[in-house]
């Protein structure tokens, strides 16, 4: 005998499907509903909405976007107009919220809602770079004539999804999360003291060669020689994990910058936003050149003597990308307080420079923006891949700038940690 769909549809009644709302926000890459027919009686007659959106890079300059969901009938016969709603992030590539407890997935539960209603979402920044996933699940709350059992269902039924596209997770226009630089820094230490070349196979693994051309093992998926895996394992600490590091100058102890991983990300971003270094190729080739300059992101003052130091040893190198001379603290002194600084004022800032990491970002901004070797506009080189002029901006006009091996490879890995292949704007 036929089931009559119209005298019993099912025992879940409420059976929604959340329509994502158009909005400026972002691009819908592909939108479908889905149907489900069967036998079972509570596998009638159902649709699922599956979309995928992708922000738009000046969406993810805000502070925050609102998605709006409608929700709708997701088969003809549903009577019962109202029932449970709760929808659930899942971060990017398996990583954590910063928030919400340091959890992979977050569920929010939404409460009794009707046909038509519009479920709101406010979208962070953060957000909007972390989520992969939006999942909709729905409870009926057994209100209604067709309801023959008068109970919840036993689970949640997934009515949508909605994906967020590649292009979001891009690095350009947008910030770092916490998460990112973390796992940036890992696999940045984990090729410190490498001596070998590195290379990559047919399917993108890293392969590190001796300097007889043989592969050197690794039990670290490729990236780094069994000897030394989870050596330079990041947790807190962006700067001198062991502590402060003091120097003696003269009559005068110098600290350098000891920086968290969140005071590190949140000065970092500004300085990057500050200065137009906000496209993913500009940010890989700051950070190489930033990594290496500050032995790695452990030291913001430059320890070797300098005798060519103008206005004397006290002006020597402070920040990632190392500022130098009395003038050039002058003119970022001047940039940031809008008047010329005196002696005592200068002396002071130059100091602070290797103290603040928000000063020592900065300063390597201003410097990469504004003043470099020769042209002080080192993105129009990051821009062309140059790594060699980048370099020399960075480090002198020679012929080989120094560190100019470990400069490239930094950049190298860079590219693959930021998975530069899936950059939207790689031309």
């Amino acid at each position: 005998m036929a089931i009559n769909f119209y005298d019993y549809v099912s025992s879940y009644d409420f059976v929604p499907f959340a329509e994502l709302q158009s909005n400026d926000d972002f691009k819908v890459i592909s939108s479908k509903k889905s149907s489900l027919i069967s036998t079972a009686i509570k596998e009638v007659y159902k649709k699922k909405s599956e979309v995928t959106i992708e922000f738009k890079p000046e969406t993810i300059k805000k502070e925050k976007t609102l998605l709006k969901f409608k929700l709708q009938k997701a088969h003809q016969y549903a009577s019962d107009p109202d029932g449970y709603l709760r929808y659930k992030l899942t971060a990017v590539n398996g990583q954590v919220f910063v928030s919400n407890h340091n959890k992979k997935e977050v569920e929010h539960d939404l409460g009794v809602k009707r046909y038509d209603d519009i479920v709101e979402i406010v979208f962070s920044k953060n957000l909007m770079q972390s989520v992969k996933y939006i999942d909709f699940y729905y409870k009926d709350n057994s209100d209604a004539w067709l309801d023959l059992k008068g109970n919840l269902p036993d689970s949640w039924e997934h009515c949508g999804r909605v994906a967020i596209g590649a292009g979001s997770t891009c690095y350009c226009n947008r910030d770092f999360t916490e998460e990112e630089m973390t796992n940036i820094l890992t696999q940045l230490r984990k090729s410190d003291d490498v001596h070998y070349e590195i290379q990559f196979d047919k399917s993108g693994n890293t392969l590190y060669i001796d300097k007889d051309g043989k592969v050197i093992p690794s039990t670290d998926t490729g990236r780094r020689p069994p000897e030394a895996v989870d050596k330079y394992r990041v947790q807190k600490n962006a700067f001198d994990k062991e502590g402060i590091k003091i120097f003696d100058i003269g009559k005068e102890k110098i600290k350098t910058s000891q920086a968290n991983i969140t005071s590190f990300t949140k000065a970092l971003n500004k300085s990057l936003n500050d200065f137009q270094i906000d496209t993913c190729l500009r940010k890989i080739h700051f950070l190489a050149q930033s990594y290496h300059e500050s032995q790695r992101f452990r030291k913001t003052y430059e320890e070797s003597p300098n005798s060519n130091v103008k206005g004397g040893e006290h002006f020597r190198g402070r920040g990632l990308i190392q500022l130098t001379h009395d003038y050039n603290y002058s003119k970022l002194y001047e940039h940031k307080n809008k008047k010329k600084p005196s002696a005592d004022e200068l002396f002071k800032f130059a100091t602070n420079v290797a103290m603040d990491i928000n000063l020592a970002c900065e300063a390597s901004g201003y410097y990469w923006n504004n003043i470099g070797a020769k042209t002080g506009n080192i993105s129009q080189y990051a821009d062309k891949d140059d790594i060699l002029t980048v370099s020399r901006e960075v480090n002198g006009y020679v012929d080989k700038p120094y560190g100019l091996d470990s400069r490239k490879m930094y950049a190298l890995l860079l590219k693959k940690i930021l998975d530069y292949e899936k950059c939207t704007n790689k031309k």
